[in-house]
């Protein structure tokens, strides 16, 4: 008979352990493939801004994945290696040769992960297909949605399953050169031994957890508030203390024992107790593994419904479905037009309202960050909007008194002050002090001026007006509609239409100030923001970057929602691979308990010890490696998003009080996904027992 027919009956007498690898490979490869199809999609390529916040967490989301995936591949190809050693060994002990065994053992795995690899990269395509459907149903519109792939994402999919190809022959290679026999026939029994654990490490480990997540989350934001500097990119290492944390507690429940106020209850689990002992280090870390990756799927989930929740609300604050502004000796549509417009497209249009605003010199109160990371007081100059109080009453529905040489500052809904600049940052107003009499909400004017615009009584808004020029001076439109996010084409033609209509006096960049353009160019330096924002419908940045953009509800949600859902498409992607790989690793390891203790089983079973009492033995084995890690990292994922949240603008809302009322409802989720595992890892231990 030759080598390869006995490599072959024993790989058919041992498929599960040849299958597992290929689990492995195939769901890494399937994740990372339709990830990269996904990401490289042509319509992804388009929707994501260069250089923007968007694509650089993608991006980091993409490094991730691959990192997940192949850590996720190469615990399976060691546990591979690991349970084909007492096979090698035997081989080695009756005198084969390790080339020609690494050679057909070469063979045999290629056999398995590249037909593994191929079906991945094949059912990519339909599965990416399949998730990108699920998410036109999420938002409002899918035009400019259409699926499309993009050939980079299929080779980055390639070239992914080769390094992993590559990777598992280097350590089959490692595997087979090994020179010691009586080390690779004891693989399987080697024991991972502790010394005592001391009674106090489970308390440390939760105290270093807690004080290293507040050090690296608290700290800089404290200090960047108070103390008015930046942390310098290496306080991150303080992370590193929740880790050590994480591995003293998770060694003391592992590996602590004793007899303690209650010796009965030790000496009546004495047995799985020592059980867990002699693989202490290995089964630590193992369930630290876990614990991270339990870590990783809920935030990636709770990241990913975050900004979908955080898109789905944009604009939900403002009073009006429909707001524009725009030079006041600009020609821009009528209002006879809209109403045209809205009857072609069936359209009611309510609470159509007009106003001006007048454009006026500031002196105000700012912050910025310089180089060396220090955040520091300016006082700078620059042109705001004012509106009236009288107008300010009519478009809002609410009476707003101010007396001469008075100003309140317009906020949005459920506004909280930034570090940059206050809502009583006004020093003066054309040369002239006025004294701050608080804020006033109202969503549909806070995009018009910058920092903000404010509100001044009528006399004095008659007074500034009579000295300012036409050209400082904005046209407002305000309006609502029945059933506003069924007005999408009418929403699509008036933005055509007020686009054709804009000219010269609105072609400006989002950041354009005309005030300190002038400055510039008398003091003979280039301004930056002097270009024109491209005044044309096929113009994607149009929208985000031109000064006089309009608000539609309609569209501002389906734009913010097509973004979006780009990321919580990736985080979900993260999530998957996680809970995969959660669910993977936890079999695998309890599989393992039972093969390398099923003789110690069996000798309980000749003392004397019935099945039940094995059951239990072998339930509290399980019961450890789920609960452990699953508690630890939702309470973990918890804590952080808790201050992350925070310490974002020291305030917590309804609204962010609701995003943890969810995530608690993905930790349940994830505690029902483990619980099925338990009882499937379960049953198949009892299967290997029994």
């Amino acid at each position: 008979m030759t080598m390869n027919k006995i490599m072959g009956k024993l790989r058919r007498k041992n498929k599960n352990q040849y299958t597992l690898l290929g689990i492995c490979m195939f769901l890494s490869v399937l994740l990372v493939t339709s990830f990269t199809l996904m990401y490289f999609s042509p319509t992804v390529q388009e929707l994501l801004p260069q250089g923007g916040d968007t694509r650089k967490l993608s991006w980091l989301m993409m490094g991730v994945t691959f990192l997940g995936c192949t850590v996720f591949t190469f615990y399976g190809a060691n546990l591979f290696f690991r349970n084909k050693s007492r096979e090698i060994g035997v081989l080695l002990a009756l005198g084969e040769r390790k080339g020609k065994l690494g050679g057909c053992l070469a063979l045999e795995v290629a056999a398995v992960i590249i037909k593994y690899a191929v079906f991945g990269i094949v059912l990519a395509v339909p599965v990416s297909y399949l998730i990108w459907k699920g998410f036109e149903s999420l938002i409002i519109t899918s035009v400019g949605m259409k699926y499309r792939v993009g050939a980079a994402g299929l080779a980055v999919g390639i070239v992914f399953a080769l390094f992993l190809v590559i990777c598992i022959f280097l350590l089959g290679i490692r595997f087979i050169r090994r020179v010691n026999i009586i080390e690779i026939l004891n693989e399987q029994r080697k024991t991972e031994m502790v010394r005592e654990v001391k009674s106090w490490t489970g308390k440390v480990g939760v105290l270093l957890i807690l004080t290293g997540l507040v050090l690296a989350m608290a700290v800089p934001a404290v200090c960047m508030r108070v103390f008015l500097f930046v942390m310098p990119s290496f306080w991150n290492v303080t992370y590193g203390i929740s880790a050590v944390g994480l591995y003293l507690f998770m060694l003391s429940a592992v590996g602590r024992t004793g007899r303690g106020k209650n010796p009965e209850k030790y000496y009546k689990n004495i047995v799985s107790a020592d059980l867990m002992r002699f693989t202490a280090r290995q089964t630590t870390k193992n369930m630290c593994v876990i614990t991270l990756l339990v870590f990783v799927l809920l935030l990636s989930a709770f990241w990913g419904a975050m900004y979908y929740r955080s898109a789905y609300a944009g604009g939900e604050g403002a009073p009006y479905d429909y707001s524009m502004h725009y030079p006041s000796q600009e020609k821009q549509i009528t209002r006879e037009e809209i109403f045209s417009l809205a009857e072609k497209y069936q359209v009611q249009i309510e609470e159509y309202e007009e106003a001006e605003a007048v454009v006026l010199p500031v002196d105000y109160k700012m912050r910025d960050l310089t180089d060396s990371g220090k955040y520091v007081d300016l006082n700078s100059r620059k042109l705001a909007s004012f509106v009236s109080a009288s107008d300010f009453s009519r478009i809002a529905g609410r009476e707003t008194m101010l007396k001469p040489g008075e100003y309140k500052t317009i906020v949005s809904g459920g506004y909280h002050p930034t570090i940059w600049v206050k809502p009583d940052c006004l020093l003066a107003v054309d040369n002239r002090k006025l004294v701050y009499q608080g804020t006033e909400e109202f969503d549909n004017l806070t995009e018009t001026s910058d920092p903000f615009a404010f509100i001044l009584s009528d006399e004095d808004y008659r007074s500034f007006k009579e000295t300012a020029a036409g050209s400082d001076r904005e046209k407002l439109v305000f309006f609502c509609t029945e059933d506003v996010y069924n007005t999408y084409d009418f929403a699509v033609e008036l933005k055509r239409e007020y686009i054709d209509h804009a000219g010269e006096l609105s072609d400006h960049l989002a950041l354009y100030d005309a005030y300190e353009e002038a400055c510039a160019v008398k003091e003979g330096r280039q301004y930056d923001y002097s270009g024109k924002a491209g005044l044309s419908e096929d113009n994607p940045e149009l929208m985000s970057d031109w000064k006089y953009a309009p608000f539609f509800k309609v569209l501002t949600k389906a734009d913010a929602m097509q973004m979006v859902a780009v990321f919580v498409l990736l985080s979900v992607y993260i999530a998957v691979i996680s809970l995969a790989a959660v669910g993977v690793m936890t079999y695998v390891r309890s599989v393992t308990i039972a093969m390398d203790n099923r003789q110690l089983f069996a000798d309980l079973g000749k003392l004397g010890a019935n099945r039940a009492y094995i059951e239990r033995v072998i339930c509290r084995q399980l019961r450890r490696i789920f609960t452990y890690p699953t508690a630890a990292g939702s309470i973990i994922v918890l804590v952080f998003s808790m201050l992350l949240i925070y310490f974002n603008d020291m305030h917590l809302d309804a609204a962010e009080l609701r995003l943890f009322v969810m995530e608690l409802g993905l930790i349940l989720g994830v505690a029902v996904f483990m619980y099925v595992m338990y009882r499937v890892s379960l049953r198949r231990m009892e299967k290997i027992v029994f």
